[in-house]
C-alpha cells in the first residue's frame, strides 16, 4: 500500500519526519508536491497524476484541504484518510484579511518577520520554548521561500468549503488534532469526525498545530495504527 503525505502550509517534507518509519513500514511513501500550483484544486490534480490507482492519504492542515480536494476529484481511490489539524470550512472574513496582511509582509520583503510572527500560533503556549521547535518551524518555511508562500496562500484563501463532502467520505478516516491548537481550534476536528461516517477523532494532548513535532511519539503511534487497521 502507498500513502502519499501531503504537507501544510509553509512546511517542507521535514514536518514528516516523525512519522516517516512507522509510515513506511506499510509500505511505498510519496511526499505530495505542494509548492509549484496557486489552487488548491491544482494541487490535488498534480497530486492525482502522479499517486497509484489506490492510496493511502494523509494531508495536515493546508495538507488536509488538498487531501478533501483529491476525495472531491477522485474518491474512488483513496482507501484510508488521515486529517490532522485541519478544518473542512473556507476561511472566513477575518482569517482572510489576515492571510492578505501576510501575504502584504511578504511582497514587502519581510518573510523572515513573517515567519517568526506565525510561530507562536503554530504551537501550544505551553511548547513556545520547546527545544528545537522554532529551528525545525524556520528551516522549513525557508524550503518553501517567499514565492512558494505566496502561492500556497493564495491556494489557501480560494479555496472551496468543504463541508459538504463529509458526510459522503466512504473510506476509513482518523481525524487528528492537538487539544490545544491555537490555529485551527480543535472544534473544527470535532466536526469533521461528526460529519464523516465512521471516522474516529484523536485528540493529542499537549498539542497545538505543529502536533507531528510537538508530540512525535503520539503521532507515530496514531499514524501506525490507522495504516495497520487499513492493511
Amino acid at each position: 500500500m502507498e500513502t502519499i503525505l501531503v504537507p501544510p502550509l509553509l512546511c517542507s517534507s521535514r514536518v514528516y519526519e516523525p512519522v516517516l518509519d512507522a509510515v513506511w513500514a506499510h509500505g511505498a511513501v510519496t511526499i505530495a508536491d505542494t509548492l509549484h500550483d496557486d489552487t488548491i484544486a491544482a494541487m490535488a490534480a498534480r497530486l492525482l497524476r502522479g499517486a497509484p490507482a489506490r492510496f493511502a492519504l494523509l494531508g495536515t492542515s493546508m495538507g488536509g484541504y488538498v487531501a478533501l480536494e483529491v476525495v472531491r476529484q477522485a474518491p474512488e481511490r483513496v482507501s484510508g484518510l488521515a486529517l490532522v489539524s485541519t478544518s473542512a470550512r473556507a476561511d472566513s472574513a477575518d482569517q482572510l484579511a489576515a492571510r492578505r496582511r501576510q501575504s502584504e509582509m511578504v511582497e514587502q520583503g519581510r518573510f523572515d518577520a513573517l515567519v517568526d510572527a506565525a510561530y507562536p500560533a503554530v504551537v501550544a503556549e505551553r511548547n513556545e520554548s520547546a527545544p528545537g521547535l522554532l529551528g525545525a518551524w524556520r528551516a522549513m518555511a525557508a524550503a518553501v521561500g517567499p514565492e512558494g508562500f505566496l502561492r500556497q496562500q493564495a491556494a489557501t484563501m480560494a479555496r472551496s468549503d468543504s463541508c459538504d463532502l463529509l458526510a459522503g467520505i466512504t473510506c476509513p478516516t482518523v481525524v487528528v488534532h492537538g487539544a490545544q491548537d491555537r490555529l485551527i481550534p480543535v472544534a473544527a476536528g470535532e466536526e469533521i469526525a461528526a460529519a464523516v461516517p465512521g471516522a474516529t477523532l484523536r485528540l493529542v494532548a499537549d498539542a497545538g498545530h505543529f502536533l507531528l513535532l510537538e508530540q512525535p511519539e503520539a503521532a507515530e503511534a496514531i499514524v501506525d495504527e490507522f495504516l495497520r487497521g487499513l492493511g
